[in-house]
């Protein structure tokens, strides 16, 4: 449950009023009112305004509400909020990193997905927009961003510690970076499908190199979308 979610709560029920009560008198359904009690709904604030001024509470409480909340930041003057420059010997202030509440919030819009080393361990974590539980057109849960191990794909522009995000594949995909697992360690490889089954694989350092495998013989663990790196 949402700490709104748990305001508007305890405010109908201090009133007395059931949920279809509060609904009607909001001017929304009942069954909005019930997943934004639950926090499985996000509500705009001009909704959020409304049942909370039928409840006799004033817009002041929602602002301060808000500014109150867990991993939002304090605005500094009343609504709507006014940019203003930092004075210039004052550093610009670093971006709040996203907290359970902050997601819990947006769930259903936004998910934490894992940055993994190379041998599976997770070292960080980044937010992506979700579509009806789908990054990428996959299951949100199996998408993972993978730290690039080695040098060994420079050739292809990609370089150690690069941000891969990598979505599973059960079969390579031809002409494609594909990342496989040996070891219990991940590696990239670019494949290219050859007759029979069998997979050339190839890496480029500061020379290009190839083999022939079968690809019976290697554990494909997904396909590389996209690269990411830090300027």
């Amino acid at each position: 449950m949402s700490r709104l979610g748990e305001m508007i709560k305890e405010e109908r029920i201090k009133a007395g009023w059931s949920q279809k009560q509060l609904a009607k008198k909001s001017g929304v359904s009942e069954s909005f009112l019930a997943d934004v009690e639950l926090g499985t709904r996000i509500i705009a604030d001009t909704q959020a305004t409304r049942i909370l001024k039928v409840l006799g509470k004033s817009s002041e409480v929602f602002a301060d509400f808000e500014s109150k909340a867990d991993g939002m930041p304090t605005p500094t003057v009343s609504r709507p909020t006014v940019t203003r420059q930092a004075p210039a010997q004052e550093k610009p202030a670093k971006p709040a990193e996203p907290t359970d509440t902050w997601l819990s919030a947006l769930g259903g819009l936004m998910q934490a997905v894992p940055v993994k080393n190379s041998l599976g361990n997770v070292v960080d974590q980044k937010v992506l927009p979700v579509k009806s539980g789908r990054i990428e057109g996959v299951v949100a849960e199996k998408v993972f961003y993978l730290l690039a191990p080695d040098d060994s794909m420079m050739g292809y522009r990609i370089r150690r510690n690069d941000r891969l995000l990598v979505l599973p594949a059960t079969a390579p995909v031809d002409n494609a970076v594909m990342v496989f697992m040996q070891d219990s360690a991940y590696y990239l490889r670019k494949v290219n499908m050859q007759d029979g089954g069998r997979l050339l694989m190839q890496w480029y350092d500061f020379d290009p190199h190839s083999e022939v495998v079968n690809q019976k013989e290697v554990t494909l663990v997904g396909r590389v979308k996209r690269v990411e790196f830090d300027l």
